[in-house]
């Protein structure tokens, strides 16, 4: 049985790194068994999908920015920054039907894959718009109740979408309760670099969380005045009956920068996505 298993996986590794090697740099789909995803190069996962059942949110990250709905409960319209194999787009397209979407995409070869990762028609109600986000979000007069960031190059946050004229621009687009949901990876200086840019531009309407299973943040930057923690872990009850979504375990471990001094939400907010995500690990070992 090991031996089956090895020479599959050997077999598997060695279909992966032929599509590598043919994609010449272009982002391309690897399928196994009933998973499908996306890469950009042979090194990290950027999206992933069952084939099965495409509209399912597998990735932890992905539920975690769904957290949108304990601030803003039935958006009228969605932006979305970076398209990726589509798990936001389809999955907020399924359960919120009255939201208009767009979806923001750079790279017209991630674009060229929407049909394997079954991202939905055109229609008036959803629309994939190939242009740079940073200039679409800087002239547009669209106002939007909802901006998921997840805009990430091979290399991570794309730099051009992490400044804090872009986090300004944001908020100019977003409606007068709107939030800014922002998904963010990377090392602990690069992340404090970005959620003080976030705190310039929103001060201290930010909450923030590691995710369940991955080194990622994902920060909440809301343009209104926000929700209380306790408030928000009522919503999260609600929602974890209508969604299944964990709401109620990522809200006991959510911060926010409501209440505190800059210095006070530097101290917090410069924490290590290791750590927290090794303080997440360890809580879930322990069974709580």
């Amino acid at each position: 049985m090991k031996k089956a298993l090895q020479e599959g996986f050997q077999r598997k590794r060695r279909a992966f790194e032929e599509l590598y090697v043919d994609s010449k740099g272009k982002p391309f789909s690897f399928d196994s068994d009933d998973m499908r995803t996306l890469h950009f190069d042979d090194r990290y996962i950027q999206s992933a999908m069952r084939i099965s059942a495409p509209d399912e949110l597998l990735l932890s990250y992905t539920r975690a920015m769904m957290a949108f709905l304990l601030f803003q409960r039935e958006p009228a319209s969605i932006l979305i920054i970076g398209l990726g194999g589509g798990s936001l787009p389809k999955y907020c397209h399924r359960i919120l039907p009255r939201a208009k979407i767009t979806v923001l995409e750079l790279d017209a070869d991630v674009i060229a894959l929407r049909d394997k990762f079954a991202v939905p028609a055109e229609s008036e109600r959803f629309q994939v718009v190939h242009t740079d986000a940073k200039d679409y979000v800087e002239t547009t007069d669209q106002r939007v109740d909802v901006i998921l960031h997840d805009g990430f190059d091979a290399d991570g946050l794309a730099p051009s979408l992490s400044t804090e004229s872009f986090y300004a621009a944001c908020r100019k687009t977003l409606s007068d309760d709107g939030v800014l949901v922002s998904n963010l990876w990377g090392d602990a200086g690069n992340l404090s670099l970005v959620m003080d840019r976030l705190w310039t531009v929103f001060d201290a309407k930010l909450w923030w969380s590691s995710v369940s299973t991955s080194l990622n943040r994902v920060v909440w930057a809301v343009n209104g005045n926000g929700l209380s923690v306790p408030a928000l872990h009522t919503q999260a009850v609600r929602l974890d009956l209508i969604y299944d979504l964990s709401f109620v375990a990522l809200v006991e471990r959510i911060q926010t920068a409501q209440g505190k001094s800059r210095a006070e939400f530097k101290a917090i907010s410069d924490m290590s996505v290791f750590a927290e995500f090794m303080h997440v690990a360890s809580d879930e070992d322990r069974g709580s």
